[in-house]
């Protein structure tokens, strides 16, 4: 037990949460906490070595900037001294980190602590209450924190904004914080990020040229709207675009008009670490707000920035870097200058990596240019010359190929799903035999492992095969794009990166068969709106 003299010295520590504002605000003020606290120094013949305040600051979380002050001054203070909050859960709502503090660290170093409304005394006889009270402090806050979460998500469902701020490209509406009005001037820096990338530049060119321009990042220019600019902190380089930032902003669905939550989420209620949440659990609400960014534009970005390009010496990026594959292993072609004879050309990476697992698939650079050239010019034509009979052409034929595709699809997803099944199964009987000690440890542990990791390619596998179902519904209206896209290429006589990214979606180069003037090499290219090869033999 520490000597009473330790009473003659204490430290005032008040916290507020933002949750305690809105709740018996005038109790829990910082200000009636101190008026407390010097009057309990008052009666009690204390003498007040500091005073220590928290305002809105999480009782869940230890880490707050006066919180570890105090600790400091006290551990560091020669003298016995106390530690006065109003009550436990000023102190901490973390019943783990509190005992510890209670139980370890301050009695430790001769700090004793003093919570006045629980009657809680360490200088006294332990009280048994306390780790109880502190508990039931920690499902308070537990409490508190699912029906925040349960609001937030009923609001998110009903198709408002529940941010802290708008996204990049919004504003909130000044009579309904809950509903997005465009913001005009970033949106407008929106639109040329995508005219920069339809044109084969990469995010680190678009961030260094924003830097370079003066280009607020989004935190900077909110903070210019609200005239909190020169005096926020954290804005010594409020220009410094970054292209994971970029990315983040233009994958946002936000842009399509449609409300998105539930992106991102805490840890837990105790761990306030921002972590990402699948897509497949976002909370989205259609049409709840004007679109900036038709479905369109939207997916060709999307196919832009997921593609890494390195640029070349002078910047740019490569017609095709990106869309030209190998049919057998899937992997992108590589691309040779072709030494001193500079005669550039394509073939597959894993063929250069190990020759013995694939074929060259090895095709000219100027080769690949004039078969897609010519192809897309053929469209032209045939667009022109059979009017709107190619117009029900190529929805027909988008059509045939999609329902030829789903079918496929739906054969391996029935196959994945059984596969799956019977791996249920086996587990089952595995773990059967592991109880009857048929199996040893080792050999069931490791078999199990075997089976869940097959397992889980499976449903890695299910979810791509849905993902693809997904983008081959509506092939008419794709067609339509198709034809849209086309026509703003009508007079081309060179191919052009942006043209690329607009109109294709997959070039496929198949192994040459033949040599010299009998050698025969397919090339297919699949456009972004036709589920289909529209290039036969090259």
């Amino acid at each position: 037990m520490l000597q009473q003299q330790a009473k003659s010295r204490v430290r005032l520590y008040a916290r507020l949460s933002k949750d305690d504002k809105d709740a018996d605000k005038e109790s829990n003020s910082i200000i009636n906490q101190l008026q407390m606290g010097r009057l309990w120094a008052k009666e009690n013949n204390s003498v007040i070595v500091g005073e220590y305040l928290d305002d809105g600051y999480s009782g869940t979380s230890f880490d707050r900037p006066d919180f570890n002050r105090l600790m400091k001054n006290a551990i560091d203070d020669p003298e016995p001294s106390s530690i006065w909050v109003k009550d436990m859960s000023r102190f901490g709502r973390n019943n783990a980190q509190l005992m510890y503090h209670v139980d370890e660290i301050l009695p430790n170093n001769d700090i004793l602590f003093i919570a006045q409304n629980d009657q809680i005394d360490t200088s006294e006889e332990y009280s048994i209450l306390l780790p109880f009270k502190s508990l039931i402090n920690e499902m308070y806050s537990r409490d508190q924190s699912v029906k925040v979460r349960s609001t937030k998500k009923a609001m998110a469902l009903s198709g408002k904004n529940t941010s802290s701020f708008a996204a990049y490209g919004y504003m909130k509406d000044p009579q309904d914080k809950y509903q997005l009005l465009i913001d005009h001037e970033a949106h407008s820096i929106i639109k040329r990020m995508i005219v920069y990338l339809k044109k084969g530049g990469s995010l680190n060119q678009l961030a260094h040229m924003l830097c370079e321009e003066g280009v607020l990042i989004p935190r900077a220019h909110r903070a210019k709207k609200n005239g909190t600019l020169e005096q926020g902190k954290g804005f010594k380089h409020p220009t410094n675009w970054k292209a994971k930032t970029i990315k983040t902003i233009l994958s946002n669905p936000v842009h399509l008009g449609h409300s998105v939550a539930h992106r991102t989420e805490n840890k837990s209620f105790k761990n306030k670490t921002i972590v990402p949440v699948p897509e497949s659990e976002w909370l989205i609400v259609r049409d709840t707000h004007e679109a900036t960014m038709d479905q369109e534009t939207f997916d060709l970005i999307q196919k832009i920035i997921s593609i890494k390009k390195k640029p070349t010496k002078k910047g740019t990026t490569k017609l095709f870097t990106g869309l030209v594959k190998c049919p057998d292993c899937g992997r992108s072609l590589a691309y040779n200058n072709g030494g001193a004879r500079g005669n550039s050309y394509l073939r597959c990476r894993t063929y250069v990596d190990n020759p013995s697992l694939c074929e060259t698939h090895s095709i000219t650079y100027a080769s690949l240019c004039e078969i897609v050239l010519n192809d897309i010019q053929r469209q032209l034509e045939s667009m022109k010359a059979l009017g709107d009979d190619f117009t029900l052409k190529m929805r027909a034929l988008s059509e045939k190929n999609a329902n030829d595709n789903l079918s496929q699809i739906k054969k391996s997803l029935q196959t994945l799903t059984e596969r799956s099944k019977e791996i249920d199964v086996m587990l089952i009987k595995l773990f059967e035999q592991h109880v009857l000690e048929k199996l040893t440890d080792e050999r069931y542990e490791k078999m199990s492992i075997t089976y869940e990791h097959e397992q889980n390619d499976i449903v890695t596998k299910v979810e791509a095969l849905q993902q693809k179902m997904k983008s081959l519904e509506n092939q008419s209206e794709k067609a339509d794009s198709l034809l849209k896209v086309i026509r703003k290429y009508e007079n081309i006589t060179v191919l052009s990166r942006e043209m690329l990214i607009e109109l294709v979606d997959t070039i496929y180069v198949y192994h040459a068969e033949g040599k010299r003037n009998n050698r025969i090499q397919r090339v297919e290219i699949n456009y972004r709106f036709i589920n289909q090869s529209l290039c036969g033999i090259a």
